[in-house]
């Protein structure tokens, strides 16, 4: 199978016959089919059975008939020159007869797609066959034969191809040329590998070898070569040999003859290998023993293997039509796998052997991300995504890293960075220019101008602009600042100019007015008769009236006096007769004279009220129409302590009359915000309305005045809720124009939104000015909870080697019960939860951080133990670190044996390996926070300019790939093969104590008890001799387990299989225990080999004896 490497075609494959299929005996030729799998279209859906997922249906392009078979197939987009000629670049196969073919795909369904024919290769097939995967370098072929020559073909004209040889001094390797690989980093090197376990390394620059490497001794064969794709010397070689079945990493700048690392995972030999384009640590490899492996590089193990089974519709045609998932649509499963059958697999009833379903090529997609290929001998192509396999690393695939990314961040803060280069670019980006330019331009006024320049000029502002209420807002708000001369302000606003009115007094001419002056002071009805009852006021008095006037004043009867003045209509006598007549008499002249006087003259309910001191009674009898004269009577009337009350009256009336705007400037005399601003709250509903939404300019108009009214009031006002939360609307708005100060000044309300703000604002880059805006660090908002954080590693007092203190942090997890539970576990009647004692954690912790163990009693310990405190009864205890064991009383010296520290075994040359524990749990396949972040390959080989170091001198490169740089490769008499020292845990005896099963957790009685009592049923019948040995070992193995978990050393995982195990054995479904058995060897052998064995045997008794 070849891919298409271009975009355009990145769904359509290139399949080429590799054998005969069993047609025919005399069947020697081949065919060259297209198809276009349609993985990204949705629309080309086929699917018969309800109860499986569609996927689309493959379209055949064309097909091509050949002469002979293929051995290799390879495809290139073409260098530039010639990809103008073909849209869809050239194919290229190497056929069983050693002729190579040059087709062009796009013509493949026409009658001449072939272009050229190359024989060079003489004696055999072309084995091996790879396009130069570099643009500039795209038109080079590679071609390897059967004879081991290794041939560079130049299709610059492929009708005419030019063919070379990578060195004149070396025209064979010796052996048949197995895989040919060009360089991903530099174009002029090509690899070559041999069946004599031999890689040559083609300089075709300089026309000879760059190096050799021996890769397999004794001549064993070599199947298959990778470069790495983004550093430029490390190859990977796998052997095809049953009896070394390894993958080899090599450093070429290192080392030639010993590789860097080694990765064995296979039972027989390894048939073909691909390195993933897009993920560098991502590895596959199929082999022998019919497994299909994706390495991990990191680890350098297997994470998952492919399986070979059909899971999916089987698409039956003759030209084995390939059924691709879609692996782009998120619906669809990550290790979904489609495939093709070959009609005649299934002739006589089917039964193919497992040799016969054997894989021999696995490839990834250079395009599809996550997309593999396999094809095996029963000539069934199949393709999987992968995408979900590839997280069982514990790290997120780097195809689904993105290359450039943005985030925002608080504030309008705004993180990018791009693939073109490796810095990060913040910057702050403003959503509401025009509110920022308000809000920056209103904190600079208030902060450099005064607030009566600045309330005068924004009156003047809003009145060049037509708005009238706006302008009086602001011109009141001036008014109000003004300490001295505030009333005299007032008045003048109210047009009452007294300068003015006293000129017009004086030039008042009342000739001009006598008449008028004269018809006023005479009330006529409708017929011009006068009002006998009310007699004007006159002052001409008859001769009787001024007659009983004088009488009276001699015996002192001022009130008769004044009664006969009224009676004939002389008030101005009345009014100065009573002045000397005692001050009942004044009060009582002057209420008769307002009432009779007052409905004529208007101004007189001013002095009424003014003498009388009735100026609320004013207020409320007044017309509101003429509020300002009204109010202009307060400001020149009121006492200082009423006026806030009578202009609050005054704003009642015209608020009951529905007249909010001048109510709103008679509640700002009364200082009364909340009042005036009401009015201020409709123009911004009406703003908010107007614009479909909010408004933030009205906002940030609103907030203006209720921030300069304040400042007018005493400083510890607070102001009401519903203002306390537009405040903070608008400091929000502003904290996400980045104005982090300003929004500080106007976050007060009480709700939960601005507990945060101010939370975020205190901890922003700001954090200092905004404190000291808040007067104090605000509130936590949120309330704190224990989300149980594991413990950390306890100090321990005896040396310990780096990988001993990784295993001490395990076993002081499992010193109590409750600190580290299995996550769940299930088996067939119930189902348990196992939760995590928070609060023992916690003091774990507190233990970590204050050295709560006793180090003087830890000191008198014998080695290996420490003293620890319960946190549920505060009694202490004592935990073996290596060993697990705990026990309450306290371990003498004499009595408990001296249990030494495991070290890291000297290599032959004296040195230590560093290679710890703690590199096994940093590359585990479960995600872990332990990973380290510390290597650094790519700025270590900045120094070479190639992308290439060593790792003799750079452990990071070790750890990488997990090579320890031992000094004796050879310990194991296996050639290449690096050997590590690694660390082992003390063994588990094969006994217990039945005493103790009752201290096992209730979580575990239903494995040991059914464990058990399959090995006590067994040891009760007759056995033979070999029987009896299984049985051994299986009291054995469950021995070791049952102690095992009582240790809390199984993880939660592993412990869930063995209930189900045991759940299939007590339904006597031995064949389903068997697989999940033979599962957890392929998967945690090295973890619990002490056990699985036993478990095996203790499987296949129940399963001959029930």
């Amino acid at each position: 199978v070849a891919w298409s490497p271009l975009a355009t075609a990145a769904d359509v494959i290139a399949v080429g016959t590799k054998d005969s299929g069993g047609v025919g005996f005399d069947d020697y030729g081949g065919e060259l089919e297209l198809y276009d799998t349609s993985i990204t279209n949705r629309n080309n859906v086929h699917n018969n059975d309800t109860n499986t997922t569609d996927h689309p249906k493959p379209s055949v392009i064309g097909s091509v008939k050949t002469t002979s078979r293929f051995s290799s197939i390879g495809w290139t987009p073409c260098g530039a020159n010639v990809s103008e000629r073909f849209e869809m670049g050239l194919l290229a196969g190497g056929m069983t007869d050693g002729t190579v073919n040059i087709w062009n795909p796009a013509a493949i369904s026409s009658s001449s797609p072939l272009l050229s024919t190359i024989s060079r290769h003489s004696n055999g097939a072309v084995s091996a066959l790879q396009f130069n995967p570099h643009p500039s370098s795209a038109n080079l072929l590679a071609t390897g034969g059967s004879n081991g020559e290794v041939l560079i073909t130049s299709l610059e004209t492929p009708e005419t191809p030019t063919v070379t040889i990578p060195s004149p001094d070396h025209t064979s390797q010796g052996a048949e040329i197995t895989q040919v690989a060009w360089n991903t980093q530099v174009e002029h090197i090509v690899a070559s590998s041999a069946g004599n376990g031999t890689v040559v390394v083609w300089d075709l620059r300089q026309q000879k070898p760059w190096c050799e490497l021996r890769c397999e001794s004794a001549g064993l064969p070599l199947s298959d070569i990778c470069w790495n794709p983004s550093q430029g010397l490390h190859l990977v070689t796998a052997s095809s040999d049953d009896r070394n079945p390894l993958l080899k990493l090599w450093d070429l700048r290192s080392s030639t003859t010993v590789p860097l690392a080694t990765m064995q995972g296979h039972n027989q030999g390894i048939l073909s290998l691909a390195w993933c384009p897009h993920d560098d640590s991502l590895l596959l490899s199929c082999g022998k023993d019919n497994q299909t492996f994706l390495w991990d590089l990191y680890s350098m193990k297997p994470i998952a293997n492919i399986p070979n089974t059909d899971t999916h519709h089987e698409t039956k045609s003759n030209h084995n039509t390939p059924n691709i998932p879609n692996t782009q649509d998120p619906s669809y499963p990550n290790t979904n796998t489609n495939q093709l059958a070959d009609p005649a697999a299934n002739l006589y009833g089917g039964g193919l052997t497992s040799s016969q379903q054997r894989r021999y090529d696995v490839q990834w997609s250079p395009l599809r991300r996550g997309v593999i290929s396999t094809c095996s001998f029963d000539r069934k192509i199949q393709t999987h995504s992968v995408i979900g396999l590839a997280t069982k690393s514990g790290r997120t695939p780097k195809w689904m890293k993105p290359a450039s990314g943005v985030s925002f961040g608080m504030g309008g803060t705004l993180l990018t960075f791009g693939s073109n280069n490796k810095h990060i670019s913040l910057t702050t980006y403003v959503e509401k220019p025009d509110l920022h330019a308000a809000s920056t331009s209103f904190e600079t006024s208030m902060a450099t101008q005064n607030i009566i320049q600045y309330c005068s000029s924004k009156a003047a502002q809003a009145a060049n602009h037509g708005n009238l209420d706006e302008s009086q807002i602001w011109g009141f708000m001036q008014i109000l600042f003004n300490d001295n001369h505030a009333r005299e302000q007032l008045l003048h606003f109210l047009d009452f100019d007294s300068n003015a009115i006293r000129n017009a007094a004086l030039e008042y001419d009342i000739t001009s007015t006598t008449n008028d002056v004269s018809s006023k002071l005479s009330i006529h009805d409708d017929n011009g008769n006068g009002n006998k009852e009310d007699k004007p006021s006159s002052t001409i008095l008859s001769k009787e009236a001024e007659d009983i006037i004088q009488r009276a004043l001699m015996v002192g009867d001022f009130e008769a006096a004044v009664q006969c003045c009224f009676a004939n209509g002389n008030k101005a006598d009345a009014l100065v007769l009573a002045s000397c007549g005692g001050a009942n008499l004044w009060a009582k002249t002057q209420a008769r004279y307002f009432e009779a006087e007052s409905t004529k003259r208007p101004y007189l309910s001013i002095v009424n009220a003014v003498v009388h001191k009735k100026l609320l009674e004013y207020v409320a009898a007044s017309d509101p129409a003429s509020w300002h004269n009204t109010l202009a009577v307060l400001c020149t009337y009121g006492e200082s302590e009423e006026f806030p009350i009578l202009c609050h009256a005054l704003g009642d009336r015209l608020e009951n009359v529905n007249d909010i705007s001048n109510a709103s400037l008679c509640y700002m005399c009364a200082s009364n915000l909340d009042k005036a601003s009401q009015y201020w709250k409709i123009q911004l509903e009406e703003a908010y309305k107007a614009n479909d939404g909010p408004d933030y300019l009205a906002l940030h108009s609103f907030v203006e005045k209720v921030a300069v009214f304040m400042k007018s009031m005493d400083a510890n006002y607070e102001p009401p809720d519903v203002i306390k939360e537009l405040l903070f609307t608008y400091a929000n708005a502003l904290a996400d124009q980045g104005l982090y100060e300003t929004a500080a000044k106007y976050c007060s309300s009480n709700s939960q939104a601005s507990k945060e703000l101010r939370d975020r604002l205190y901890r922003s880059k700001y954090s200092q000015t905004c404190t000291a805006i808040f007067g104090s660090s605000p509130e936590f908002p949120y309330q704190y909870v224990n989300v149980g954080v594991a413990p950390l590693k306890p100090t321990v007092t005896n040396k310990q080697s780096s990988s001993t203190s990784s295993k001490t942090q395990q076993t002081y997890n499992n010193a109590s019960q409750n600190v580290q539970q299995p996550a769940s576990y299930n088996n067939n009647t119930n189902t348990q939860t196992y939760t995590t004692n928070y609060d023992t954690k916690e003091q774990y912790k507190q233990n970590q951080n204050s050295n709560n163990f006793d180090t003087q009693n830890t000191n008198e310990l014998p080695p290996g133990w420490i003293s620890l405190q319960d946190p549920a009864s505060g009694r202490t205890y004592y935990a073996h670190e290596q060993s697990g064991e705990t026990t309450w009383d306290k371990p003498s010296l004499p009595e408990m044996a001296v249990q030494p520290a495991t070290t890291l075994q000297s290599s032959a040359n004296g040195s230590s390996s560093n290679y710890s524990s703690q590199q096994q749990q940093t590359y585990s396949q479960q995600p872990s926070s332990n990973i380290s972040t510390n290597r650094t390959p790519s700025k270590l080989a900045s120094k070479y300019g190639d992308g290439f170091v060593t790792s003799a001198s750079h452990p990071e490169l070790a750890e990488q790939y997990g090579n320890v740089g031992t000094s004796n490769p050879y310990s194991d008499s296996r050639p290449g093969t690096a050997v590590v020292n690694k660390l082992e845990k003390p063994p588990v005896s094969g006994t217990y104590d039945p005493k103790k099963l009752s201290e096992l957790g209730d979580e575990f009685k239903p494995i040991t008890e059914g464990l058990l009592s399959y090995t006590s049923y067994l040891s009760g019948l007759q056995l033979v001799g070999s029987e009896k040995k299984q049985l051994a070992e299986s009291e054995k193995g469950v021995a070791v387990l049952v102690k095992r978990l009582g240790r809390r050393d199984v993880d939660a995982n592993t412990i869930s299989i063995v209930s189900h195990i045991v759940d299939a054995m007590n339904k006597k479904d031995f064949s389903a225990a068997s697989r999940m058995q033979t599962d957890l060897v392929n998967s945690d052998w090295k973890e619990h080999k002490d056990w699985l064995k036993g478990l095996k045997f203790l499987i296949q008794l129940a399963l001959k004896k029930s």
